[in-house]
């Protein structure tokens, strides 16, 4: 599962941009970690960690560390104790923040850091990047994060609607994560589309209701996301921190 890299843009409205039809994200990402050490950055879910057989909700970390050959979580959420966590699934979850990694990654050397839904979170995306780049220099890394232009937000739009956490400082298109990538600097960057996932609300409707979710995803949202991939639900950013 291979994607072009992201080609010189000249940020013009009517330029085309190389988009490929979208993908699963669970799937792109355990293609990544496959057989590799990985830093897994915003790693803990308190509800994962209290309910591991929960069938609602896929957690990114337990499906990193189902493929991963080892996996060292990195979390600064008030609810994972300051001595750390073991999880379920074998790994370990420990507090700290994306803003200094420097200790943690000297200490893992980690072949691949990976930040799942992370980058659209803190306010200052750039300048944690760029120092990590510095801490990790030649190591992998991957981002996941939701698309501005998604399906979902154009057609909640048309009613007045907004889809967005409160705690989103930013939300990210083509272009401006080819931004990002280019001022990290991010080697061989690429971008992959990746679908909406159903799942995400199934586990907050009553049963009955969840088959109706799923249809209109199969009948509607995906057909939509794959004939235009620019409304895909997030992005997949992946790239090489440059040698020191």
């Amino acid at each position: 599962m291979r994607t072009a890299t992201i080609p010189a843009l000249q940020y013009h409205p009517l330029e085309r941009l190389p988009v490929q039809r979208p993908v699963d994200r669970y799937t792109i990402v355990k293609d990544r970690c496959r057989g590799l050490r990985v830093l897994d950055l915003g790693a803990y879910d308190e509800t994962e960690i209290a309910k591991p057989q929960h069938t609602s909700w896929k957690w990114l970390h337990a499906e990193i560390a189902s493929v991963a050959r080892e996996v060292l979580g990195v979390d600064a959420s008030p609810a994972l104790p300051p001595e750390g966590v073991a999880t379920p699934v074998g790994t370990r979850i420990v507090r700290g923040g994306v803003e200094d990694l420097s200790a943690i990654v000297a200490r893992y050397k980690p072949d691949i850091i990976v930040a799942g839904e992370i980058i659209e979170h803190t306010p200052d995306t750039l300048g944690w990047l760029q120092k990590l780049a510095k801490d990790a220099p030649g190591v992998k890394f991957l981002a996941t994060t939701p698309n501005t232009t998604s399906i979902l937000n154009l057609l909640l739009a048309l009613t007045g609607r907004e889809n967005n956490h409160q705690d989103h400082l930013q939300v990210y298109s083509y272009k401006t994560l080819a931004t990002l990538a280019s001022r990290v600097p991010l080697q061989g960057a690429r971008l992959t589309p990746y679908y909406y996932d159903p799942h995400i609300f199934r586990g907050r409707m009553p049963a009955f209701a969840a088959p109706v979710v799923t249809g209109i995803d199969v009948a509607l949202l995906k057909p939509l996301q794959w004939l235009f991939p620019l409304t895909a639900f997030g992005w997949v950013l992946e790239g090489t921190f440059p040698e020191a």
